[in-house]
């Protein structure tokens, strides 16, 4: 029994590394090694067909996302968000924002997506954004009432965008889809009859440490690593669009102000915006256009008045 532990426990470890390589090859390895410890009679059929299983299980975390997947992956968690807001109605606000998300996105490496790039208000005075694969961003009218002008906006949404092209959700999808398979395993292989605890209490604690991690992906947004490279990203996309990067550290002083002792919207699922602009001390291209500048300040104030 001691040796079927044993084995179950290698298995289960190579289990793990999976998600890290997403590497073919070496599932069919876990796979073909749990196979034939069976067959030899070194551990359990009914043990080594559960992680036989899970190996295969595991390999769709590697598999290919499309453009169009993305954009359907996306839709989907979009809709999942518009059950919790209304969409704010006003097509000229709509308008504007979608304006100056293409003019954003239009000067990036990904121009163009499956259905290009979409931007929705949400009825709300609650300060956040949301960026889902394939194109979908959806900003609260509490976040666009903080700005203070077009180029605030425009960093607003040159981080969501960022998400999108560094595919930030599409990896946390794959992740989540690893680590099912992991949770696969090891409830499998918990149902297997024994005689010891010993397989039980080894399986088990392995177990809490999977929930554990799939309970922190779930519910506490993007890592912080994410964030910042999002944030990075913007500066450049700001910067090809002629917009002023420093307007993201502007941004960033005022979610400072406006999220004070919140522990909803941006300061849940984001690192607080002083860690953010301390990340970005020395990354700022000085920018200057003051006739492009004084067209932008023109219209931004128009369309706040339809806030």
């Amino acid at each position: 029994m001691k040796k079927n532990a044993f084995i179950l426990t290698v298995c289960l470890l190579l289990s793990g590394l999976l998600i890290l390589s997403s590497c073919s090859s070496v599932m069919n390895i876990a796979s073909a090694a749990a196979e034939a410890a069976g067959s030899a009679g070194i551990v359990d059929p009914n043990i080594a067909s559960s992680v036989s299983s899970s190996a295969a299980a595991i390999g769709k975390a590697a598999e290919t996302v499309t453009p169009e997947q993305e954009y359907y992956i996306g839709r989907a968690v979009a809709g999942n968000i518009l059950e919790n807001y209304k969409v704010f109605d006003s097509a000229k606000a709509q308008k504007y924002l979608n304006e100056i998300c293409n003019t954003v996105a239009i000067n990036s490496d990904r121009p163009v997506l499956y259905k290009n790039y979409r931007v929705a208000i949400l009825d709300t005075d609650e300060v956040n954004a949301f960026a889902t694969s394939g194109g979908h961003i959806m900003v609260s009218r509490g976040l666009i009432s903080c700005a203070h002008s077009e180029d605030e906006l425009a960093a607003v949404l040159a981080h969501e965008i960022s998400h999108i092209q560094l595919r930030h959700s599409i990896k946390a999808i794959r992740s989540s889809r690893a680590t099912d398979a992991v949770l696969k395993t090891a409830g499998a292989a918990l149902i297997v009859s024994v005689n010891s605890g010993e397989l039980a209490g080894i399986v088990a604690g392995f177990d809490d440490t999977v929930n554990d991690i799939v309970s922190t992906m779930v519910n506490s947004g993007y890592s912080k690593k994410q964030e910042y490279e999002a944030d990075e990203n913007a500066l450049l996309l700001l910067k090809a669009a002629g917009y002023d990067p420093n307007a993201m550290r502007s941004m960033l002083e005022l979610l400072k102000e406006k999220e004070k002792g919140q522990t909803t919207g941006f300061s849940k699922t984001h690192p607080s915006p002083e860690a953010r602009m301390e990340n970005l001390k020395g990354k700022y291209e000085k920018y200057s256009d003051d006739e492009a500048r004084l067209i932008r300040t023109g219209r931004f104030e128009r369309i706040k008045e339809f806030l």
